[in-house]
């Protein structure tokens, strides 16, 4: 996927988040579903699902990339996302 500093697919732009390196992270969205579901969710933790990943901003929103060709955006944080912490 796409890991800076030009584009992001989703993963890339958290790997960014938190790493503050662009490419050469492990992370991928599988990585994130694997790691323990937050119930006070803080900015800087990871929403995610099987098929996309942001990272939470506070106040139900998140920082994501949301498909090829899109800027990076701030939006509402997706219905049935779960919100995880790093291990």
């Amino acid at each position: 996927g796409a890991t800076g500093p030009n584009a992001f697919d989703c993963s890339g732009l958290v790997g960014y988040a938190l790493t503050g390196s662009f490419g050469g992270h492990p992370y991928t969205t599988g990585t994130f579903m694997g790691w323990p579901t937050v119930s006070d969710p803080q900015p800087g933790d990871i929403c995610v699902n099987d098929h996309h990943a942001g990272v939470y901003i506070g106040g139900g929103q998140m920082i994501h990339a949301p498909q090829t060709g899109d800027f990076v955006k701030i939006s509402a944080v997706h219905s049935g996302m779960k919100i995880v912490r790093q291990p």
